[in-house]
């Protein structure tokens, strides 16, 4: 395989001391309100779509990353309440995977994996692969962290 043809990946996970469905929820449930919250990059996020978030819901994001400002729509290809959902561009190839676990006996805790690739960079930014891939999996730590951060505070200020 050609170097430039392999994916771009970024992977982080985290332990989010909350239950799987309350993640869950929070990702995919709440997803208009709490994306843009979780990743500051998004000055825009409209919903193509009526109804809830299911397989074939579409969206159209305007990030602005490391000063480059992108418009892309995607849309969920699969979900399996409550342990993953992915979405995938539409006008832009991208995938990008929430998926969670319980950890332990007790269903306090959830383990939240996330997953961002580039399935192939354009000929024109292949040259640029090593800086694309560090920011890609910055971007996915940042992603795990802001998450946890917003929902374990989200869920403490839900509490009677």
């Amino acid at each position: 395989m050609v170097l430039g043809n392999q994916p771009v990946v970024g992977e982080a996970a985290t332990t989010i001391h909350r239950p799987v469905e309350s993640v869950f929820r929070f990702i995919a449930d709440e997803f208009e309100t709490n994306y843009p919250r979780w990743s500051p990059e998004v000055i825009e996020l409209k919903v193509l779509s009526a109804g809830a978030l299911d397989c074939d819901w579409f969206a159209r994001q305007t990030r602005v990353d490391h000063g480059h400002k992108t418009t892309s729509t995607f849309r969920v290809v699969d979900i399996q309440r409550p342990n993953w959902i992915v979405f995938s561009g539409v006008s832009a190839e991208f995938m990008c995977t929430y998926a969670l676990d319980h950890i332990g006996a007790s269903s306090e805790n959830a383990r939240l994996r996330f997953r961002f690739e580039f399935p192939r960079l354009e000929l024109r930014m292949r040259p640029f692969r090593k800086l694309i891939q560090t920011s890609v999996q910055e971007g996915a730590e940042r992603t795990v962290y802001n998450l946890k951060g917003l929902v374990e505070q989200a869920d403490a200020s839900a509490a009677p």
